[in-house]
């Protein structure tokens, strides 16, 4: 087995799977993203994580 056969079958027991399709921007994930690439050299924190889940992260702070 290789690394991704590995990744995937260890998703599948966890009742997850790999997303091959690119991160909507709208989702809490997706402004995570965005908010990381727009501030290289910070590093995200819990409080960063619930105001994406929110939906008030915004790339400035």
């Amino acid at each position: 087995m290789d690394n991704d056969t590995d990744l995937r079958f260890a998703l599948q027991v966890a009742g997850a799977e790999l997303a091959d399709t690119p991160l909507v921007p709208d989702s809490p994930l997706g402004r995570l993203r965005l908010f990381a690439d727009a501030h290289p050299g910070m590093d995200l924190t819990a409080g960063h994580v619930r105001q994406a889940l929110d939906g008030t992260l915004e790339l400035g702070r």
